[in-house]
């Protein structure tokens, strides 16, 4: 069995990443925090294989949460895919950067979550420059940011 967490101030958010787990006929439970300072803190328990996060929330950003997720060892591994309304290249480039798998851009289509979540449940990557489109096998990651 699966453990996700999504962190996102939208709840809607979480129904939609339920849907995408059981579309890809992943089982799963799902747990769903509203900051990043409290999405940070469950990851740090290392219990998880799949983090959501949105980049625009209360208290602390997700841009802060996944710098700290991502020097935490428990957490460091933990696939993260950003999902976010924010559209700005340098912003997605930051964060795949900073360790996100990948950058999904809100309004999403289903099938691109459940094509991510296959990928990497299964423990495949993402080529850092193009988010969901961009799958990447093994040996065909490139050196360009």
């Amino acid at each position: 069995m699966k453990r996700v967490l999504v962190i996102d101030d939208d709840p809607s958010v979480a129904r939609l990443v339920r849907a995408a787990l059981k579309a890809a006929d992943v089982e799963h439970t799902l747990e769903f925090c509203t900051d990043g300072g409290q999405g940070r803190a469950k990851a740090a328990q290392g219990k998880y294989d799949l983090i959501t996060l949105d980049l625009a929330m209360p208290l602390m950003d997700g841009v802060q949460a996944l710098e700290e997720m991502k020097k935490d060892p428990k957490s460091a591994r933990v696939p993260v895919v950003v999902v976010t309304a924010k559209t700005d290249p340098a912003l997605h480039a930051r964060v795949e950067k900073l360790g996100a798998a990948a950058v999904v851009t809100k309004p999403f289509r289903r099938w691109e979550l459940v094509s991510l979540f296959r990928l990497l449940l299964a423990g495949g990557q993402i080529e850092p420059t193009g988010g969901a489109e961009s799958e990447a096998g093994d040996s065909s990651r490139g050196d360009s940011e």
